[in-house]
């Protein structure tokens, strides 16, 4: 509702004099809603605005416009817009060389935090870092000092903090066996390692991580099997996952397909080209995942591949608008909503209610009686959820999230059966029986427990907004929060500076994604709730 697309003859860049530069504007992307057609397309969402600037800093020094909109009617107009990769070049520098084939824009916008954190991008809002948080990655010794932050800055320092390691930075002395070989092994990837990095750009504001999310991306791009590939399966595949086109990959070869860090991309450079990409990976999971509908008849079903797959049709459909995808949408999210009540009865009856349970292929449970489900997966699965939810508003996609609070809640329990020190922690099975009982549970899980957090919140605040507030959700959630907290101090590591290894060690290489990715939200969730 801020501007209509009539309306972007409004949108004016203003020089630090206030004199207007002229521009060219158009709508990216509108506001997109599956029911309302009152919001639907009816106002912009993201808006490309091109314009010619002379520096007189050089970089690493920046400056500074003013973007302004629904004031006055822009008096310098341009008509035409060139393509934005005239103005990007080779990369050879940093993270990437020249044999990468990686680009970048010669010029960046960098946005503030506070407009980033609003949630035009993600679709959640959050709460921007502490600006305590350095630009750049902090001394090793005086974070490890530091048992404890206020509020939950723990989440701000560790999120910048252990991003560098992921670049192979923080120190000259670093043996080659401990770097992050993200350019030959596939495992770096999952859970989007560029989105993890657009999260940190969206949470900072800061220069590095929007630089390297999009050479990231570029790179990720440059993987893919593109449309030219037989058979068409394989369209939309990560090749460092999939190196070749043979064999049926399966949900396990298409959960390295994302199109989160390519939508954040296209939306913060202004490249369209990667536009049939986005597309590509939805084939990818439409192709090779199992059916987002469960049925006792199948031989394999995770929350995480079916996860993937609404997530990979929802911005699909955020992007293009195209039908097809939002029919998939509605079609998707429904039967999770079907499947966590009941399966049409194919579920026990005494099932602690919340859970995707389902007995299939290697996670099938040693006792026939006993369905499972996957507490850190089903994380993967409100993520998806959330997104639906802000282009939806269905009240169905609220309940669903609180009945997931009430399986995390059983799935959480309390031991000291891990190696962070300190007495009990809380943390979650990796399986859980219909029961509650625990059918795989390991304290490694703790590595698990701020998305945990974040999920738990999301069902705190649903059930807030539906006006019976759920307090042992909050407590929950403070309770995996101090749990993540034990797990970023045990990987802060100053001796191993200078002597082989990483001070912010990151293992496994995946788990910046999966922890960082879901968990934006977590402390404008908790902050907001704590108010209440």
């Amino acid at each position: 509702g801020s501007i209509r697309k009539t309306d972007l003859n409004t949108v004016r860049i203003l020089a630090a004099d206030n004199a207007e530069i002229q521009a060219y504007v158009e709508e990216l992307s509108p506001w997109r809603h599956i029911t309302d057609k009152d919001i639907d397309c009816r106002s912009v969402r993201i808006a490309r605005i091109q314009f010619y600037y002379t520096f007189s800093a050089s970089f690493p020094d920046y400056e500074t416009v003013t973007v302004e909109w629904g004031l006055n009617e822009r008096g310098k107009n341009s008509e035409i817009i060139r393509d934005p990769l005239t103005a990007w070049h080779l990369v050879e520098s940093g993270t990437f060389t020249a044999e990468d084939s990686v680009y970048e824009p010669d010029v960046y916008a960098v946005l503030p935090k506070e407009y980033l954190c609003s949630g035009s991008l993600k679709l959640n809002r959050m709460l921007p870092l502490d600006s305590g948080v350095a630009e750049n990655q902090e001394d090793p010794g005086e974070i490890d000092a530091v048992t404890s932050w206020p509020d939950y800055q723990e989440m701000d320092h560790a999120q910048h903090n252990f991003f560098f390691t992921l670049l192979n930075e923080g120190g000259s002395a670093v043996s080659p066996r401990n770097m992050c070989p993200y350019k030959t092994e596939y495992e770096p990837w999952l859970y989007d390692r560029s989105a993890a990095m657009f999260m940190l750009y969206i949470r900072s504001g800061n220069l590095k991580p929007l630089r390297e999310a999009v050479r990231h991306t570029q790179f990720y791009r440059n993987m893919l099997w593109d449309d030219s590939t037989t058979p068409s399966r394989f369209i939309g595949l990560f090749k460092l996952k999939v190196p070749l086109a043979e064999g049926f990959p399966t949900g396990n070869g298409a959960m390295y397909s994302y199109n989160q860090c390519l939508a954040y991309y296209h939306w913060l450079t202004g490249d369209e080209k990667v536009l049939e990409e986005i597309e590509w990976i939805v084939n990818a999971h439409e192709q090779n995942d199992e059916p987002t509908r469960w049925s006792p008849s199948l031989n394999f079903w995770t929350e995480r591949h079916t996860a993937f797959r609404l997530l990979a049709n929802t911005i699909a459909y955020e992007v293009t608008g195209k039908e097809s995808y939002k029919r998939s949408v509605v079609e998707q999210y429904n039967d999770f909503i079907w499947h966590q009540n009941g399966a049409a009865g194919a579920l026990p009856a005494d099932r602690v209610i919340g859970g995707l349970y389902h007995k299939s292929g290697r996670q099938r449970d040693i006792t026939p009686e006993f369905f499972i489900a996957s507490s850190w997966m089903t994380v993967l699965t409100v993520d998806a959820m959330l997104r639906v939810y802000a282009i939806s508003e269905d009240g169905a996609i609220a309940e669903f999230i609180k009945k997931v609070g009430n399986f995390e809640k059983a799935a959480c329990k309390l031991d000291s059966d891990h190696i962070y020190g300190g007495g009990p922690l809380w943390y979650c099975d990796y399986i859980m029986r219909h029961d509650g009982s625990s059918r795989s549970r390991s304290g490694s899980m703790v590595e698990h427990s701020l998305e945990l957090a974040a999920t738990v919140a999301w069902a705190a605040y649903f059930s807030s907004q539906t006006g019976k507030p759920d307090t042992s959700l909050i407590n929950l959630a403070d309770r995996m929060y101090d749990s993540y907290d034990a797990g970023v101090n045990h990987w802060i590591a100053p001796e191993e500076q200078g002597s082989g290894g990483f001070a912010f060690r990151v293992s496994p290489w995946r788990k910046y994604g999966w922890e960082y990715v879901p968990s934006g939200s977590f402390s404008w969730l908790m902050t907001s709730l704590k108010k209440q």
